[in-house]
């Protein structure tokens, strides 16, 4: 007859348990003896005296350079005034600058010569910069060079018969004499209406009045489009 344990008793059931316990229980103890640590009693340490003798007296060099020996700056020279009587002529030059006409050097004897001053190249201003801007025909230019461009622009017949047409962007200056200078093309379509905007804008020099800046007067640069149209 087989006997039959009870199931509330029955410690079977359990043992993987109980063997992860014992596992964990082991694993701990090993870490903990190899964490565990003594510190050492002063009374086990061997104590030996030392001799004087045992140190050495070690002598360090110096490493830093010394410093230079000061010197003192020499003496500053005396100046020396040598008194001149009334009656004594003494021959030095005169100089007179004159702006317009240059230098004027007039010796002691009478004689006078010149040197002449070379002037700074004038400033040219934009048309926006400027005080008051050059006008065309005593008008304003914007209005007044468009008017006599459309009247006396002569398009070129080559330039008609190829079909030829733009918008050429010409640049110039006006001088403080009302005269155009430094004209060129900035922006160009074909050398036909090239060569016909540069001659149509140099035709009107000697027609400007020039722009002013502080009351005097001075060189504006213009830039200014014609157009070439064909009807």
């Amino acid at each position: 007859m087989e006997t039959k344990k009870n199931a509330r008793v029955n410690l079977e059931k359990k043992r993987s348990m109980f063997f992860q316990i014992g596992l964990l229980l082991a694993l701990g103890l090993a870490f903990l003896a190899f964490e565990w640590q003594t510190a050492p009693r002063l009374s086990d340490v061997p104590w030996e005296p030392l001799s004087v003798d045992y140190f050495e007296t070690i002598e360090i060099a110096r490493t830093f350079p010394e410093p230079p020996p000061q010197t003192q700056p020499p003496p500053m020279p005396s100046l020396e005034l040598e008194i001149m009587d009334n009656a004594v002529i003494i021959d030095m030059p005169v100089i007179i600058l004159d702006i317009e006409h240059g230098v004027n050097i007039i010796s002691s004897d009478g004689f006078a010569t010149s040197a002449m001053v070379e002037e700074p190249e004038p400033e040219i201003f934009c048309v926006v910069c400027v005080e008051i801007p050059a006008l065309f025909d005593g008008k304003p230019a914007e209005e007044s060079l468009r008017d006599y461009t459309g009247k006396n622009l002569h398009y070129p017949q080559a330039a008609i018969e190829n079909e030829i047409s733009g918008r050429v962007l010409v640049q110039f200056v006006v001088d403080q004499n009302g005269n155009v200078v430094d004209v060129e093309v900035v922006r160009s379509v074909d050398p036909l209406l090239d060569n016909e905007a540069v001659r149509l804008i140099r035709s009107t020099s000697g027609m400007w009045t020039p722009g002013m800046q502080r009351e005097k007067k001075v060189k504006v640069r213009y830039t200014f489009p014609i157009f070439f149209k064909l009807q």
